[in-house]
């Protein structure tokens, strides 16, 4: 079995924790491949991989679930961070949680992706993936833009606002919860379209079902895309950004060590430990 112990390289305390990982894995007799996830050589470093372990925090399994997720590798995320929604194990848990998958004690959850598509003067100018979400938010003036929004081609509203995101169920603990989104638990396909700072406008988010689509489309500029927060792009006037849910899933692997993900929520954003 072909593993692979994956890491952002400006990470010293991931790349250390992940280097002993894996000196670990290779002594127990299995075969580990260690991948940096912003090489130019990932798709081929991963050839042949049945899992994938992350180092990092959840921001580091959002960058590899974006990479890792079109070839169908699982993740199992090994917390270094602070909230630890995505990253589902600790350090400390590590060689348990992978004895328990070579064992074959684990199930696979699967998470939806955000496919989202810049049309640009009639045609398609580029496409990402998205795990927690696509954001159009104003550029780098603090004045609200117009982002007109169609769900299944007919006309929604026309936002004056910050910016709108489009988040899926993973996404909705994060910056649209942030903005006043609702809760969603991770494994729903729903989609939640969420305004930033909306002026005289629709304030509520709208959820949509697994299979509508969302277009988004500026009228000012500078105005800008975010992939997961962690990928910009400039959007020019008359920009239409098209989000559906793709057709490729994320796969994370969950193992007894695994926490639930209503005990993160109490954790994390309920506050109810202890009560």
């Amino acid at each position: 079995m072909k593993l692979a112990i994956c890491v952002r390289t400006d990470w010293s305390d991931a790349v250390r924790a992940s280097r002993d990982a894996a000196a670990r894995v290779r002594k127990a007799g299995h075969d580990v491949v260690e991948v940096a996830l912003d090489s130019a050589e990932l798709k081929a470093d991963v050839t042949g991989v049945t899992l994938a372990c992350v180092f990092g925090g959840d921001g580091t399994v959002l960058r590899a679930a974006r990479a890792l997720a079109p070839a169908g590798i699982p993740l199992l995320g090994v917390n270094l961070g602070r909230l630890g929604f995505l990253t589902a194990i600790t350090v400390d848990e590590f060689d348990a949680a992978l004895s328990d998958f070579l064992a074959a004690r684990y199930t696979i959850e699967e998470r939806a992706l955000l496919d989202a598509r810049l049309q640009r003067g009639g045609t398609s100018a580029a496409r990402w993936l998205a795990l927690n979400d696509v954001v159009v938010a104003r550029g780098a003036q603090v004045r609200s833009i117009h982002v007109a929004v169609r769900v299944d081609d007919e006309p929604l509203i026309v936002y004056w606002a910050d910016g709108v995101v489009v988040a899926t169920s993973t996404g909705s603990t994060a910056y649209a919860f942030s903005v006043g989104g609702p809760l969603i638990l991770p494994t729903a396909q729903n989609i939640v379209v969420v305004p930033i700072a909306p002026h005289l406008s629709f304030a509520n988010a709208v959820v949509l079902g697994p299979d509508q689509r969302v277009e988004l489309e500026v009228s000012d500029e500078p105005s800008r895309v975010s992939i997961d927060g962690q990928e910009e792009h400039e959007l020019r006037e008359g920009d239409r950004i098209a989000v559906r849910r793709s057709e490729t899933v994320a796969k994370f692997v969950r193992t007894a060590h695994a926490r639930p993900f209503v005990s993160l929520l109490r954790q994390k954003i309920l506050k109810e430990i202890g009560t």
